[in-house]
């Protein structure tokens, strides 16, 4: 246990790390920006597996350094383009041990979130504001999946966990320095298939903040899903090739299960379960059509080392003749997809579904002929033209594992 807190106040303090080093490098693209510091409150309710609980909700309270882009008036920059966004890293601490099991085997403890976060407002007005946010990030709860004393809470399988949200916010510009916000958002978090149990949860609910910034700022006039205006100098319109390879690890749902089925439960733990290797090589051509978007085709390839053990788990699961009715095993899968890149200077969020072409998994390792990837890219100046990226492969918005990948834009 204490080797894995110490673990999670180093991962945590890397991405406190890269999140300030992110924040540094807009403030070097976009000068003239304004900085600001926001806290908030927020009442949250459990929003999926409901008839678990009999007490649903709880409390959020959050600070904010973020740096506005409000002060780069310039109608050919990405801020314009984007309607002159707010970038930041926040703290959430959230009361989430105010839930309460019916089941005495579970309970959730007090939970810490770090984040990085855009806000962009589509409306804007003189004093008000409307957009959306998003916040990308990990979260750490002592209060997590064990098979003797907390197993009632399936849903975090581990001390560290993925963090998603995205809201919307209403914002009233009080006074030259100050902002008062109302805000509503949906929040994810799960183990990412890094360790299993992996149920996760998502909450929803809303509150208010306010913000207060060390610079006077006047907006500019405001508009609706504004066409953006970002200088064709930053970027050129064509079709770009890039070979990029990855890896993670995956803990593997049906081996849990069989493990569930064979082994005692004063003897079951989460140790028995392993953290499999996954490997992907994967070909993209993009074709950039703005300054904000590009979009394409990919091919893809995945390695999956799990394949003997996928076999074994069926062999537990279901009958004899139901396993040799099934496409078989083989630790090799392709695929070919669409993609699509949204940039905002040298970053990208990238979303891609595929279709598997080839992928012979058993019966539980088989999830369906679909697959998705989404995640965020950056193409570094410094390292061109190589590029890094971390995403989630998933199956029906069901993750997979986590894809850390490298490569090269040819």
């Amino acid at each position: 246990m204490a080797n894995n807190r110490i673990k999670t106040i180093i991962t945590l303090a890397c991405l406190a790390c890269q999140g300030v080093s992110c924040l540094w490098t807009a403030y070097s693209q976009e000068r003239n920006g304004i900085w600001g510091v926001k806290a908030g409150a927020e009442r949250m309710t459990v929003g999926s597996f409901r008839d678990t609980y009999t007490s649903l909700g709880f409390n959020s309270y959050t600070v904010e350094f973020d740096y506005s882009t409000l002060g780069k008036i310039n109608d050919g920059s990405y801020a314009a383009g984007y309607n002159f966004p707010v970038f930041g890293i926040g703290l959430s601490y959230s009361t989430l041990s105010d839930v309460i099991f019916k089941s005495s085997q579970g309970h959730y403890s007090d939970m810490f979130s770090l984040y990085g976060k855009m806000s962009r407002d589509l409306l804007r007005t003189r004093h008000l504001g409307f957009g959306y946010d998003v916040h990308l990030g990990l979260s750490y709860s002592s209060g997590y999946y064990d098979t003797q004393t907390n197993s009632g809470n399936w849903f975090f399988s581990s001390p560290v966990l993925l963090y998603v949200a995205g809201g919307g916010h209403l914002t009233w510009m009080a006074a030259p320095k100050l902002d008062i916000e109302a805000r509503i958002n949906v929040r994810h978090n799960s183990s990412a298939r890094l360790s299993y149990p992996n149920g996760g949860l998502n909450y929803w609910g809303g509150g208010l903040a306010a913000r207060y910034r060390f610079q006077s700022a006047r907006p500019p006039a405001g508009h609706v899903f504004k066409t953006p205006r970002i200088s064709e100098e930053s970027f050129a319109k064509k079709w770009t090739f890039e070979l990029y390879a990855g890896g993670g690890v995956h803990a593997c749902a049906g081996e849990w299960r069989a493990l569930v089925k064979t082994v005692p439960k004063e003897e079951l733990s989460n140790s028995l379960l392993k953290k499999w290797p996954m490997a992907s090589l994967s070909a993209d051509a993009i074709y950039r059509l703005s300054g904000r978007f590009g979009a394409g085709v990919t091919v893809d390839g995945f390695w999956c080392s799990n394949t003997e053990r996928l076999r074994w788990a069926d062999s537990i699961l279901y009958t004899e003749e139901e396993v040799n009715a099934s496409k078989g095993y083989a630790p090799f899968s392709a695929g070919v997809g669409i993609v699509q890149e949204i940039f905002y200077r040298n970053a990208a969020l990238y979303i891609q579904e595929g279709l598997y072409l080839y992928r012979h998994m058993g019966i539980r390792g088989y999830h369906g002929p679909l697959y998705e990837r989404a995640g965020i890219r950056y193409y570094p100046p410094a390292l061109d033209p190589f590029f890094l990226s971390v995403c989630i492969k998933a199956h029906k918005f069901k993750a997979d594992y986590l894809d850390l990948t490298i490569g090269i834009r040819l």
